[in-house]
């Protein structure tokens, strides 16, 4: 794709320069052919008075600078190229592009810190959830669908957990909703429990906890994307 791209612009810059030179030839022809008509010297200063205050066509667009990154074809008042966005101009450019970069890189390095911590939290869920296989030794009348309920929250998480390592952003929103909605529904299911006793005090709190760890992975991925997309590094 870039060879067309390429290609193409080196077209528009052919086409560009042959305009300039039929026009100037042009101009030029067109100016001898008038001098030869004129019949006095004021006539012919006359003529190049009047050609000097004639509009000038200015063809910039034939100026480019190609890209020593990537090959693509810049405009010359580019500082850094539109394609891949290292500095065209590689004087005064080069030290702000990598100090940038450098910047990017540690950036992506604390969001990828948050993704972690995220995925900790998806893989504690998970271990949590598949505890709930001790039901079965219960005595509840419920214990074997509790059970089943456990262990499927308990794959889920895992999924979700090893999930995150190709597509972190998707895979903790996902995961940041579930918790979200299951506390939501303990807590409303029994809200005068949840704030009149120990049990339902902690529990609040640890869902909060939760919540704010997925959250940050969430804010962290979605960062985390932006920065490698910007600066390609995949």
């Amino acid at each position: 794709m870039e060879k067309s791209t390429l290609t193409k612009k080196s077209f528009e810059v052919g086409d560009d320069f042959k305009l300039l030179i039929h026009e100037k030839f042009c101009s030029i022809f067109c100016m001898l052919q008038i001098m030869k008509a004129a019949t006095t010297v004021s006539d012919i200063k006359k003529i190049i008075e009047l050609n000097n205050l004639r509009p000038q066509a200015k063809h910039t667009s034939i100026f480019h600078s190609i890209c020593s990154r990537c090959r693509y074809v810049n405009f010359v008042s580019n500082n850094f190229c539109t394609n891949c966005g290292y500095p065209v101009k590689e004087e005064g450019t080069a030290t702000l592009y990598h100090i940038r970069l450098k910047q990017r890189q540690e950036l992506l390095k604390r969001t990828e810190k948050d993704v972690q911590t995220a995925r900790v939290v998806l893989y504690a869920l998970s271990s949590f959830f598949f505890l709930g296989i001790l039901f079965l030794f219960g005595s509840l009348d419920n214990r074997y669908l509790l059970s089943l309920v456990s262990v499927t929250f308990s794959g889920l998480f895992l999924l979700l957990g090893r999930w995150s390592y190709s597509k972190p952003f998707i895979s903790i929103i996902t995961g940041f909703i579930i918790i979200l909605t299951f506390s939501a529904v303990s807590i409303f299911g029994q809200f005068v429990n949840a704030f009149t006793t120990v049990i339902g005090v902690y529990g609040i709190f640890i869902n909060m906890i939760l919540i704010y760890l997925l959250l940050r992975g969430v804010y962290g991925a979605y960062k985390a994307d932006l920065i490698k997309e910007e600066t390609e590094i995949i």
